[in-house]
């Protein structure tokens, strides 16, 4: 059945904090809504809505209460719910500095207190999760380029696809990279973002502006696109390995 954004809120603010307040009892401190859901390029049933939850304990029978009360209303709206204790939450940001920011930058509390407000992130812990980022992905991005050649089926088939997955992952190292600058004002379209980060950083517009406007047609396309992003991401990794301060 089809959904909507209304259909959505509605399930999410009222029928989801009731599985959550049923699985949980009073362990539960909050549900917070993150992500693309509260931007305009959220997409009805193809979107993920992203959902932090923490309690007080973070207990198997409880989890397993949730997933058994929860997986329709989960699968019908393509919820994604991330359940932490109050304390893994606030400990981890030194761990996932980039995520959390994207958390504290769209948010809306549901229930309970807006917990993103304990959360302290260094700018040190931010530019070690955005170079190992960047580097984990350059070496992904170099696999693909031998995937590119194998036989013609998966060439055709599959690396136009895997370059539209994996540009999701590369506007996330984007949005880090602004803040790292500084930058207060992030873009949500991605070709303002690439726009932007290119701006910031003196570079000219190349590939990821291309990736991003999702302009890969043809096979051949999508083999001198990884080409020039091989050699853009290597210069994003020399950039933020000498921005230490």
């Amino acid at each position: 059945m089809a959904t909507t954004r209304e259909k959505t809120t509605e399930a999410i603010e009222h029928d989801f904090i009731a599985i959550c307040r049923s699985a949980f009892g009073e362990s539960l401190e909050s549900v917070i809504v993150y992500g693309s859901f509260l931007r305009e390029t959220f997409r009805p049933g193809s979107s993920d809505v992203n959902l932090l939850i923490i309690v007080k304990r973070g207990h198997e029978p409880s989890l397993r209460a949730f997933g058994r009360l929860g997986r329709r209303l989960m699968r019908r709206h393509r919820l994604t719910p991330l359940v932490l204790t109050h304390q893994e939450f606030v400990r981890s940001a030194d761990v996932f500095p980039m995520e959390y920011l994207d958390i504290v930058a769209t948010h809306r509390a549901l229930h309970g207190p807006d917990v993103t407000r304990d959360l302290t992130i260094s700018r040190t812990n931010l530019r070690h999760e955005i170079e190992h980022q960047l580097r984990g992905n350059l070496m992904a991005l170099r696999q693909l380029a031998i995937a590119a050649g194998r036989p013609r089926p998966f060439r055709k088939h599959l690396l136009k696809r895997r370059l539209e997955d994996w540009s999701g992952s590369v506007s996330a190292i984007l949005r880090a990279l602004l803040r790292l600058r500084g930058v207060e004002e992030i873009p949500t379209v991605p070709e303002q973002l690439v726009e932007s980060v290119n701006r910031e950083l003196g570079l000219e517009s190349g590939p990821l502006l291309r990736l991003a406007g999702g302009r890969v047609n043809e096979h051949h396309d999508s083999v001198a696109l990884i080409d020039a992003l091989l050699e853009r991401l290597a210069r994003l990794v020399d950039i933020v390995d000498a921005d230490h301060e």
